[in-house]
């Protein structure tokens, strides 16, 4: 005989186990915010109507203290600005480098061509520059070239060989591009020692002659008594007659390492000059890196 249950039977929810893992503690959390859902929606509105009306009032407060005092401060603003300005605009015509100087040129003929020499000046104690120039007889264009000149210095530049089919008159030099560079404070804060360690090349025993007829002669010591190695290092020759420059030639040592010495002999082409001395300059610019060779050990100036 079968045995009746009487009253409700009891469900032990505890036991209830989901396969996909819902659990009775996520049920109740997701009715409890199904009830509440038009609460938070109420706090969100009321929150962003509280962040607006904050924003707003802080947007008129500056406003009005614009409109109060704000454009008087940059109207002060502009000024000091503007002042600043011209400031730096009367710093930078104050620190403006100089006009290059440049000398007459002296002409020299030496059979059918000619030689020139002009003298120029850097007074800049900051500056360098590499320009470009022309030579002209009048009208005339006889050569154009380029050359360099460092800071604080005086350089002969001499212009060899250049051919006329008559002896040009009224020669000048017209400089025609000239780009001037400050020195680099950090790398050369000193640039007479800097120039004296790398230009200490002495000349010594210069004897000059003209014994064969028609022709100078010229002979020379030289030393490289600097740290640096040169590529090739030009010599500017210049004869005089007195105090009065005669003539010119030019002379270059090729791979002339620190501590080399060479004896240097010359004879060139002469037109009747009289001589009583003569001089032997470097003429490098050390300011140009690709003028050193590597060191011996294998780096690289």
């Amino acid at each position: 005989m079968a045995t009746k249950h009487s009253g409700k039977s009891t469900i032990n929810l505890n036991k209830y186990n989901d396969r996909e893992g819902l659990t009775i503690s996520r049920m109740h959390f997701g009715l409890w915010l199904s009830e509440n859902r038009r609460r938070f929606t109420r706090g969100l509105i009321i929150f962003l109507i509280v962040v607006s009306a904050g924003m707003f009032i802080y947007s008129s407060y500056n406003y009005v203290f614009y409109f109060l005092h704000g454009r008087e401060a940059d109207n002060q603003l502009a000024i000091d600005l503007s002042a600043s300005l011209i400031d730096t605009q009367a710093y930078r015509e104050a620190n403006a480098p100089k006009d290059l100087d440049v000398g007459p040129v002296m002409t020299f003929a030496v059979a059918d061509k000619y030689d020139f020499l002009v003298t120029l000046n850097n007074s800049n104690e900051r500056h360098h520059s590499n320009f470009q120039y022309c030579l002209f007889a009048g009208e005339e264009e006889l050569v154009c070239g380029g050359s360099f000149i460092l800071p604080s210095s005086q350089k002969n530049l001499l212009i060899p060989s250049v051919s006329s089919e008559v002896r040009p008159s009224n020669v000048r030099l017209v400089i025609t591009d000239l780009f001037w560079q400050r020195l680099n404070a950090h790398a050369i804060p000193n640039w007479p020692e800097y120039k004296n360690e790398r230009l200490n090349i002495e000349v010594t025993d210069l004897k000059y002659n003209n014994s064969t007829s028609g022709f100078h002669g010229l002979t020379f010591k030289v030393k490289n008594k600097s740290a640096y190695s040169f590529l090739s290092v030009p010599f500017s020759i210049i004869m005089y007659n007195g105090q009065t420059p005669s003539g010119i030639n030019v002379y270059n040592i090729d791979s002339f390492y620190s501590g080399d010495e060479r004896e240097v002999s010359l004879f060139w082409r002469a037109a009747g000059e009289r001589v009583t001395r003569t001089e032997v300059i470097a003429d490098i610019n050390i300011l140009n890196n690709n003028v050193f060779l590597p060191y011996r050990g294998g780096s690289v100036q």
